[in-house]
């Protein structure tokens, strides 16, 4: 009879030790799990923390005209080799009595829709002047502005070619955004057609109030 009791009581005790073991553990996991911020109530495999780092297509659309007053061109020397090392271009401008020119991004991401841009340029490229042709490497800073506030919301870094004629040519670039104010990171591509001449179809000839301008589609991702 004592043995029985004490095989019992050893029974009882096992079963009190391994309760309280198992339940020590469940406490450890439950407060690993709310160190690393994760949802008790959600299952870990959902996916759910992740999503916030899929990075987000989106496209914009702009038409940028030329300030000719800023254009600083340098002859390089040879015969066809030259260096624009200043430019600027605006989605908006301003020409006093000659008029205004161009409009706001049009985009899917809310940081680029409704804004303002202005794009400086420094080129390195050949011209052929018997053609016109010219192509040559190009390098951009892509101002993205508020224009209810005028503050630059955020800054591109650009880099490509630009090739064809002065009668259009294209312009590729690969860019990534260095500054903005919702700190994202985002990068893509920059494509356009850029126009200086066009000829009058009434004259024949050159159009002397023609105002060099291109429409430039943005393509890219950001997260």
């Amino acid at each position: 009879m004592c043995v029985m009791k004490k095989t019992l009581m050893l029974v009882v005790s096992l079963v009190l030790l391994l309760g309280m073991f198992i339940g020590c553990d469940m406490a450890m996991d439950t407060s690993a799990l709310s160190s690393r911020g994760v949802p008790l109530d959600s299952p870990l495999d959902s996916g759910r923390s992740l999503k916030g780092n899929k990075p987000v297509a989106f496209t914009a659309s702009v038409q940028l005209f030329q300030d000719f007053t800023s254009v600083v061109t340098l002859d390089m020397g040879n015969s066809n080799h030259y260096k624009t090392i200043e430019e600027t271009l605006y989605s908006f401008l301003d020409l006093g009595p000659y008029g205004q020119y161009g409009g706001l991004v049009s985009s899917d991401w809310d940081l680029l829709d409704g804004k303002l841009v202005v794009m400086s340029n420094v080129t390195d490229y050949n011209l052929d002047e018997s053609t016109t042709e010219i192509g040559g490497s190009n390098h951009s800073v892509i101002n993205i502005v508020d224009p209810a506030t005028g503050e630059v919301v955020a800054t591109l870094d650009a880099n490509g070619t630009v090739k064809g004629s002065l009668f259009g040519a294209e312009i590729a670039m690969n860019w990534v955004m260095k500054e903005n104010s919702t700190g994202v990171n985002a990068r893509g591509k920059v494509d356009g057609i850029f126009t200086w001449y066009v000829i009058d179809p009434e004259t024949g000839v050159l159009n002397p109030n023609y105002i060099p301008n291109g429409n430039f589609v943005l393509t890219g991702t950001y997260k």
